[in-house]
């Protein structure tokens, strides 16, 4: 028997696993990048501010909304889901929401005014007028001055 028929078939395996092996590139192993709740925070906004469709912003808010119900605790993330529950005239979630910002965190004067505008959209003056009474005790400057105009135009 002749060597160099055996001689090519022995090379041609040993060509074609050299350029199989040469070719698979070993996988690199993904970075599990985990991003802090910050910044899924920032995420989310931009997708609602951003989102060049209805669907796209859309998936922000109900990112948003995943993150709020996994970390309630986050004054942070109660107060967006209070704005936006405002912008979308829904009041009673609203005001939900800014009682858990104010009991999470009593120094978000910001909040309180929030929280008196969705009791006053809900019609609500008496405890819309607590809120503004607390408000114009917490808080000084702009804010305050417009907690008092508040309160006179629901007298």
């Amino acid at each position: 028997m002749k060597r160099s028929p055996l001689l090519a078939i022995g090379m041609g395996i040993v060509l074609a696993l050299y350029i199989y092996t040469s070719a698979v590139k070993p996988s690199r192993k993904v970075k599990n990048v985990q991003l802090t709740l910050t910044e899924q925070i920032a995420q989310a906004l931009s997708d609602i501010q951003n989102g060049e469709s209805p669907e796209a912003q859309m998936k922000g808010v109900l990112k948003m909304r995943a993150l709020a119900e996994s970390n309630p605790e986050n004054a942070d993330l109660q107060s967006q889901m209070g704005m936006f529950s405002m912008q979308t005239g829904q009041y009673e979630k609203a005001v939900a929401r800014f009682e858990k910002v104010i009991s999470l965190d009593e120094n978000r004067v910001n909040a309180y005014m929030q929280l008196a505008q969705s009791y006053s959209a809900l019609q609500d003056t008496s405890n819309a007028k607590t809120v503004l009474l607390t408000l114009i005790e917490k808080s000084e400057g702009e804010l305050q001055m417009s907690a008092k105009v508040m309160l006179e135009e629901l007298n």
